[in-house]
């Protein structure tokens, strides 16, 4: 029989989500939900091995509820045999002493879960699983290494069973990801040998890769948590099954909320731009998705006196599960008024005489225009002309 292994990762329990106000519980008891669909699929199930990939909590303080809730899930995880397993990620990992103790130090306490918390050396254990010596090992986040540093350079996961697992959360060189400046990099090449399963947790994206007979595999993130993941069309988890044959995979998709970003660009000639923000927004209704509205122009302040962002969040809240909205390329724009050339009375009155002097044809005609010009220049001039 194989080894079967629930992978997930990138959880994000008890968010700060004050975007969300008013309806920051509501928002913050999706994440929940979506892990508690999780945590009963593997009771169900029961796997061999339950892996998390770092950030089991979005902070190193979560609130109680979220803390009570784990515990009783773990332990009856724990009950059915199977086996908890735990690194730190960037977000529920202290950065410095004055943080004090990981919420994963409480839950490692209890028994129900091995954490492996070290920042600067693989962890690991032993199980054996239908046969095989299992080998289990992490590493838990760093703060301390420089943009590019390998945490492979300095500690090598183990290789000492019949089948090989290893856990980080890190960037993994080759894989898509949005840009984590500063961040250490995890070099393919640096992997061990016999490693069977990395089981991946940071990128929010479900990804994998094969390098020679190593799975390498981002489960994801169990919830949308920011706008950079609307455009996923699935979150959930890993079901792996190993033996000394191979592997087998499934993605589990996970019930989650979806997210929209729609873009208005408002009229500067608008009469009513709340009204025409409202009635495009509409054709979007839907009480469960959360709608990010990015509003831009260059208008002018007749128009933007018009602009109201606390009655199109009222009009619409009704409608949505919650409206963001971003109006920071709003711009002002100063109105252009065309006012033509400006002339003195002088310069009008010379300019109107060259023309007439250039267009005629007969010479005496011509020095008469001259004449006229010259006379009328000093008439001007003599009635306070400028």
């Amino acid at each position: 029989m194989p080894v079967k292994i629930l992978h997930t990762a990138d959880n994000h329990l008890d968010p700060v989500v004050s975007m969300y106000y008013p309806k920051i519980m509501e928002r913050r008891a999706d994440f929940w939900r979506a892990f508690k669909w999780i945590l009963n699929y593997a009771i169900e199930r029961k796997p061999d091995i339950m892996l998390i990939s770092g950030d089991l909590y979005d902070r190193v303080n979560p609130r109680n509820p979220p803390r009570v809730q784990l515990l009783k899930y773990f332990r009856k995880l724990h009950s059915l045999g199977v086996r908890v397993f735990l690194i730190g990620g960037h977000h529920d990992t202290p950065r410095s002493e004055e943080e004090g103790a990981s919420p994963l130090d409480e839950l490692a306490a209890s028994g129900y879960v091995t954490y492996f918390s070290s920042a600067k050396n693989f962890q690991a254990e032993h199980v054996k699983i239908e046969g095989f010596d299992v080998c289990i090992s992490g590493i838990t986040y760093d703060f301390d290494l420089r943009e590019g540093q390998d945490p492979l350079s300095r500690s090598k996961p183990p290789v000492e069973g019949d089948i090989n697992v290893t856990m980080l959360h890190y960037p993994i060189e080759g894989f898509q990801t949005v840009s984590y400046r500063g961040e250490a990099l995890v070099r393919i090449a640096n992997i061990p040998k016999g490693i069977n399963y990395v089981a991946a947790g940071h990128l929010h994206s479900f990804q994998e890769t094969i390098r020679e007979k190593t799975y390498i595999a981002y489960p994801g993130s169990t919830e949308r948590r920011s706008f950079l993941e609307e455009r996923d069309d699935k979150k959930g988890f890993l079901w792996i099954e190993l033996d000394n044959e191979g592997f087998k995979r499934k993605f589990v998709e996970v019930p989650t909320r979806p997210m929209k970003t729609l873009k208005y660009m408002i009229n500067p000639k608008s009469s009513n731009p709340v009204n025409e923000i409202i009635t495009y927004a509409l054709k979007y209704r839907d009480r469960d998705l959360i709608l990010r509205l990015k509003i831009s122009g260059k208008v002018p302040l007749r128009v933007l006196t018009r602009y109201r962002r606390d009655e199109i969040f009222r009009r619409l809240i009704d409608h949505f599960f919650i409206v963001v909205i971003d109006d920071s390329e709003l711009e002002y724009g100063i109105e252009k008024i065309e006012m033509g050339i400006k002339l003195s009375p002088l310069q009008a009155f010379s300019k109107y005489m060259d023309k007439l002097f250039e267009k005629e044809k007969d010479s005496a005609k011509k020095d008469i225009i001259k004449i006229a010009k010259e006379l009328g220049l000093k008439k001007l001039k003599e009635a306070g002309a400028w």
